[in-house]
């Protein structure tokens, strides 16, 4: 049976389809000039020591926060910002008090906030290089998707590269079907040795909502626990950060 030419051109599309390229080409059209508003709430746990005598610090905060062409604003409440204020002196007179409000202002700055309100750029930047594993079907929270897997190559000095026995770090991006990212996660584990002596070991893993907004692919939320250990001491950490955008819900 002769075959139409349609099909062999078919077929070679497919053939020469780049999934990557592709993403990033979405990705690009994520211009972020258009105004966004949105309510940040923030959860900040943090835990330290030894298994018998643990130390734990644990802060929720929030804030509005509003992004457009004249650039990124932060409203922090007046009370949240007495209550770090507060901490701070008590600190001054008892090194031994927590100020984990502070902690977990510094740790929402404005660098995460302008990647919430325009997360296309710094997709595209983990995507740079990156080395695309494997395409499949794979529905995203009950929506059909696409869902791209990476492996990764971190960008790190020579010299910490010197110290790394073993990383291993990958990407996940579910694409829905008009090409846009749904979602993400970010998997990154290293372990290695410092100074002959010292080693050390470091697990984070990332889990991303996004949802378009104009020209902005926005961040509705983002979890992020991490684990290490080196010299003795070990630490885990988990942020929550969710986003409700002004005149909607948190994901659309």
């Amino acid at each position: 049976m002769k075959l139409p030419a349609a099909f062999f051109l078919l077929g070679l599309t497919l053939l020469h389809a780049d999934p990557a390229a592709e993403l990033k080409t979405a990705l690009a059209t994520f211009t972020g000039r258009d105004f966004v508003k949105a309510d940040v709430a923030y959860d900040y746990w943090h835990r330290s020591g030894d298994e018998k005598k643990p130390v734990e610090e644990t802060a929720k905060i929030s804030l509005r926060a509003d992004a457009g062409p004249e650039g990124l604003r932060i409203a922090w409440p007046r009370e949240l910002i007495e209550a770090a204020a507060a901490e701070q002196r008590a600190r001054a007179a008892d090194p031994e008090k927590k100020t984990t409000t502070r902690q977990a202002m510094d740790e929402l700055g404005a660098i995460a906030l302008s990647d919430y309100l325009n997360a296309a750029p710094s997709l595209l930047r983990t995507l740079e290089q990156a080395q695309l594993v494997e395409v499949k079907a794979e529905p995203w929270q009950g929506r059909p998707a696409r869902k791209m897997l990476f492996k990764l190559a971190p960008a790190m000095s020579e010299q910490d590269r010197s110290y790394i026995k073993r990383l291993d770090a990958t990407a996940s991006v579910w694409i829905g079907e008009d090409g846009r990212p749904l979602g993400a996660e970010r998997h990154v584990y290293l372990k290695g040795r410092a100074l002959l002596v010292i080693g050390f070991e470091s697990d984070e893993r990332e889990e991303f909502r996004f949802t378009p907004v104009g020209d902005r692919l926005v961040v509705v939320s983002h979890v992020k626990e991490s684990s290490g250990s080196g010299g003795g001491q070990s630490g885990k950490q988990k942020t929550t950060a969710v986003l409700t955008l002004a005149g909607g819900g948190t994901a659309l």
